[in-house]
C-alpha cells in the first residue's frame, strides 16, 4: 500500500484531522482498500462517534490491495508525527504486509521546496472492534454556517455552561448556554448562516454536552463551511466537506469526501 498527498490544501486537511482525533479516541482502526479510506471511534464514555471517509480520488496517489486491510493506530503517537509537519512538506503512508506489524509515515519536501526528509516507523495495534451502523436518516433541521463563526459562538456558550441546548423553529434558531456564570442566548436569523431548512411549522429542541460540540467546531479550519442536522430522536449530527470545491453550495449528500460528528442528545427536560 502506498498513499501520498502533495496537495497543500490536502496535507493541512489530512493532518488537522488525524491530530484532531487524540481528544476523541485513544486509539483507531483505518480500513483501506482499493477504492478508499475510512475511519471511526467513539469516545470512552460512548456519548459521541467520528467517521472519516477519503475516497481514492482525493489523494495524490493511492495504491492498496482490493481485499481491505485494517490498520489500528494509537492516536496519541498520530499527533505527535502530525504535529512535526513542516511547512510546504507532503505526506506519504506505506504499508507491506510482508514486511512486519508497521505502517511508515514520511513527510518530506514538496518539489522545489527545501526541508528535511522525516520518517516514521509506526507500530500497528491489535484492536479488537468492528465498525459501527451509522444513521441514514432525514434530520428535523439543517444548519449550514461559516465554521469560523460556529467555531467562535460555540467556545463562547461553553463559558457559561456544560450543556448547550439547540432550539429551532421556522424563522429564528436559538443557541442556549446556562450555567453559575450566567447565561448566554445566541439568536440567529436566516441572514446570518447560509442554509437553513426546517418544515413550515416546525419545531426542533435538543440539548447537547457542548465539551464535545466544541471539540467537532474545533476542526473549523478543515473547510469554510459546516453543515449541522438537529432532530430530537436523532444524535447531532456535524459535517465538514472535504470535496475539492470549498466554495460552491453542492448539496451534502453527494459528498464523498467528509469528516462526520455524531453526538447523542441529553436526555432531560429543558
Amino acid at each position: 500500500m502506498r498513499i501520498v498527498l502533495t496537495d497543500s490544501r490536502k496535507v493541512s486537511q489530512f493532518a488537522g484531522i488525524l491530530r484532531h482525533l487524540k481528544n476523541l479516541s485513544s486509539d483507531i482502526i483505518i480500513a483501506i482498500d482499493e477504492d478508499h479510506l475510512y475511519t471511526q471511534g467513539m469516545d470512552d464514555s460512548h456519548a459521541s462517534l467520528f467517521e472519516l471517509n477519503l475516497s481514492k480520488d482525493w489523494f495524490s496517489e493511492f495504491k492498496a490491495e482490493e481485499t481491505e486491510i485494517k490498520l489500528g493506530i494509537n492516536c496519541e503517537l498520530i499527533f505527535k508525527i502530525f504535529n512535526c509537519l513542516g511547512e510546504n512538506q507532503n505526506i506519504e503512508l506505506t504499508y507491506d504486509l510482508s514486511e512486519g506489524d508497521y505502517i511508515y509515515i514520511t513527510l518530506y519536501p514538496q518539489e522545489g521546496e527545501r526541508g528535511i526528509r522525516k520518517e516514521f516507523q509506526v507500530p500497528l495495534m491489535n484492536l479488537d472492534s468492528d465498525f459501527l451502523p451509522v444513521p441514514d436518516s432525514d434530520w428535523s433541521a439543517d444548519i449550514q454556517m461559516v465554521s469560523d463563526d460556529f467555531s467562535k459562538l460555540i467556545d463562547e456558550l461553553a463559558i457559561f455552561g456544560s450543556d448547550l441546548i439547540i432550539h429551532c423553529e421556522e424563522d429564528i434558531i436559538k443557541l442556549i448556554s446556562d450555567g453559575e456564570l450566567g447565561k448566554m442566548k445566541a439568536i440567529i436569523k436566516d441572514e446570518d448562516i447560509l442554509l437553513y431548512a426546517i418544515e413550515e411549522g416546525g419545531e426542533v429542541k435538543a440539548k447537547y454536552a457542548i465539551s464535545y460540540v466544541n471539540m467537532f467546531a474545533s476542526v473549523s479550519k478543515v473547510n469554510k463551511k459546516v453543515n449541522i442536522h438537529i432532530d430530537e430522536k436523532l444524535p447531532l449530527k456535524i459535517q465538514y466537506d472535504l470535496d475539492d470545491v470549498m466554495d460552491e453550495d453542492d448539496e451534502e449528500d453527494e459528498a464523498t469526501n467528509y469528516l462526520r460528528f455524531y453526538l447523542a442528545p441529553k436526555i432531560e427536560d429543558f
